[in-house]
């Protein structure tokens, strides 16, 4: 599904940079570092939230909490028809250790991003639930290291 592009305009850019910038800022911040009153910028809040411009998320900082390794998971699926994939998606996506998955073009079919406590726990999530799809051709993992940048995205 092809998302539409949407009009913003200059005041709608600098909330939309504002909140990048610092998501904490609270109402009355907000509206006055981008030169509005209250009721309008909770009037463009809503507007922006309600179209899918902008959503709210909590980011959990992972080896803060115990999650001491995080890795990118390349999938190949032995076969790409939509029920595969379909099945695939709705399996690993029940796995809380699962944060990220894209559907990707490439040499592989999926990229996941795995967050979980240490290589025992991935090697449980790996051997335990992976291996209960049988449409998994190869499996290839990335640990990360180190994050030094997260961005949650940019305006053109």
């Amino acid at each position: 599904m092809e998302a539409q592009s949407a009009t913003l305009d200059r005041i709608d850019r600098k909330i939309i940079a504002c909140l990048l910038n610092d998501a904490s800022l609270n109402n009355a911040e907000l509206a006055e570092r981008v030169g509005l009153t209250a009721a309008p910028l909770s009037r463009r809040l809503a507007r922006l939230y309600s179209s899918g411009i902008i959503r709210q998320a909590i980011v959990v900082d992972a080896p803060r909490v115990g999650l001491g390794l995080q890795a990118f998971v390349e999938i190949t699926l032995d076969r790409t028809t939509p029920q595969v994939g379909e099945r695939f998606i709705e399996h690993v996506g029940k796995l809380p250790e699962v944060v990220e998955i894209h559907a990707v073009a490439g040499d592989f079919d999926f990229l996941l991003k795995i967050s979980v406590r240490d290589m025992t726990d991935y090697k449980r999530l790996i051997w335990q639930e992976f291996d209960r799809l049988a449409e998994i051709k190869t499996i290839r993992s990335t640990m990360v290291f180190d994050s030094p940048k997260i961005s949650y995205g940019y305006l053109p």
